[in-house]
């Protein structure tokens, strides 16, 4: 099922952009290391979606 993969590329890529335009006032290399903290929520919010989707 090509939706499940989607999503979590979906959710990791709008987690590091949050976590990019976050920091990105701070400079580059926090905004870097925010992105890539967001990119994990972004992960396991996929996850956990992807977990949901299943149970359907």
């Amino acid at each position: 099922m090509v939706i499940k993969p989607l999503v979590l590329m979906i959710t990791v890529m709008l987690g590091a952009w949050f976590g990019w335009m976050v920091g990105r006032p701070l400079g580059i290399m926090i905004a870097y290391f925010i992105a890539v903290a967001g990119a994990s929520v972004g992960l396991s919010i996929g996850r956990l979606i992807q977990h949901q989707m299943d149970d359907d």
